[in-house]
């Protein structure tokens, strides 16, 4: 069995080498997807392609749009990831693509449509529950206005990232599993990089990956 694990930037990739540890009896590979929705989804589509992986692992950080449930300096596994940003207008007259009537993929002759949001591997894993909603912009929120903005048109809206859904199209699309972990880095808006806790973040979301990945991913004894 093939482990496709993806992370975004080559600043997480340095930080998570050394802390991340996948189980030994397992084939994994570990490669960078590429900042932002339109990298990650092109060089996550060419890495299924070329490794034909039986599932998919995201792990980075992401912001939060709830500091009480989903704290700075911790990691959490998402249940779905739902987009921002591909529509008309901005802000608060922002129309997103499913209100328009017009999903981002229609082929009728393949899978069902596939519009702003899309279910994530959220199955049972003793001891590390799945919750909440990724939610995948192409651009950052830069204050706590525009955060209040998107989390209005979202109100389910756990954490905030710019690779989540772009992933996960790709892998809807070729028909492969996928899990996403981030470590919070910081609150939705905050553009303050002296208040990030990067390193924190990046920790929780390597030891939350490898608990995962050592009680899900390992084969079943013969």
């Amino acid at each position: 069995m093939t482990n496709l694990i993806l992370v975004p930037t080559p600043m997480e990739m340095e930080q998570l080498q050394g802390v991340l540890t996948p189980p030994e009896r397992t084939d994994i590979a570990i490669q960078l997807c590429g900042f932002g929705p339109i990298a990650a989804a092109a060089r996550a589509s060419n890495l299924i392609s070329r490794y034909q992986p039986d599932r998919v692992l995201l792990i980075g950080i992401a912001g939060t749009f709830d500091a009480q449930r989903y704290p700075v300096g911790s990691a959490h596994r998402f249940t779905k990831t739902r987009c921002d940003g591909i529509g008309i207008g901005t802000g608060d007259s922002f129309i997103g693509a499913s209100q328009l009537g017009w999903p981002q993929f229609k082929d009728a002759a393949a899978q069902p449509e596939i519009g702003d949001t899309l279910p994530l591997d959220s199955g049972f894993v003793s001891g590390i529950p799945a919750s909440g909603t990724l939610l995948t912009c192409c651009s950052a929120s830069d204050s706590a206005e525009m955060a209040a903005t998107r989390r209005k048109r979202f109100p389910d809206a756990n954490a905030e990232d710019m690779e989540g859904f772009a992933v996960a199209m790709a892998c809807n699309l070729a028909g492969v599993p996928l899990q996403i972990v981030r470590g919070i880095s910081n609150e939705v808006g905050d553009r303050n990089r002296d208040d990030w806790e990067i390193k924190k973040g990046i920790m929780a979301a390597a030891e939350l990956a490898t608990q995962l990945m050592y009680r899900a991913w390992l084969p079943s004894p013969s």
